[in-house]
């Protein structure tokens, strides 16, 4: 079993992404990052952590993009905005991430940028955005903030959401089959 940590969406607040790594550091096999730190890609809080670019980003040295595989969990992340990840009246656009994550040949997909969190399973993958931890939007936006962690078994995939202080939220939890 391995796990995985899941955060987007800061915005600057590098105190809350301190945070929430020193609470799971010792807990997970991998950490992303989803984008949108405005921090420098340099940042030491990003050491052993697969980070890409946000649209609120300017640091050329993150990725658009990334493939990485865990404990043979193979993962497609991006942010969301150079695949138009926004959709109307909607959760996400999920068709270009997945085009790309086909690909990738990923069995999970993690984004950011709509501030929305979220997981579902699309064309026989994972979709997992953690919501924002600064400016969550969506219907559970009073929570104040979100993460995510993945649990990752033989058998299933588990995603569970965090409040920005740690509070599990049992009623967000998704279990699929792996």
């Amino acid at each position: 079993m391995s796990k995985f940590l899941i955060v987007s969406d800061i915005h600057g607040d590098r105190a809350i992404l301190v945070d929430i790594l020193k609470q799971w550091h010792h807990q997970v096999d991998g950490v992303f990052y989803n984008g949108d730190s405005e921090l420098p890609a340099t940042d030491d809080v990003f050491h052993g952590v697969s980070t890409v670019i946000g649209n609120m980003d300017d640091d050329d040295q993150f990725a658009d993009d990334q493939v990485v595989t865990i404990d043979g969990v193979t993962f497609f992340q991006t942010h969301g905005h150079l695949y138009r990840a926004t959709k109307a009246n909607t959760w996400a656009n999920l068709d270009l991430m997945n085009q790309a994550a086909n690909k990738a040949k990923a069995q999970v997909v993690l984004f950011g940028h709509t501030h929305i969190d979220g997981a579902t399973i699309f064309d026989h993958k994972l979709f997992i955005n953690p919501g924002s931890t600064t400016i969550p939007k969506g219907p559970r936006a009073a929570l104040g903030g979100t993460y995510a962690v993945l649990t990752a078994s033989d058998k299933s995939y588990v995603v569970n959401f965090y409040t920005r202080t740690h509070q599990l939220l049992p009623d967000l939890t998704v279990e699929v089959p792996r």
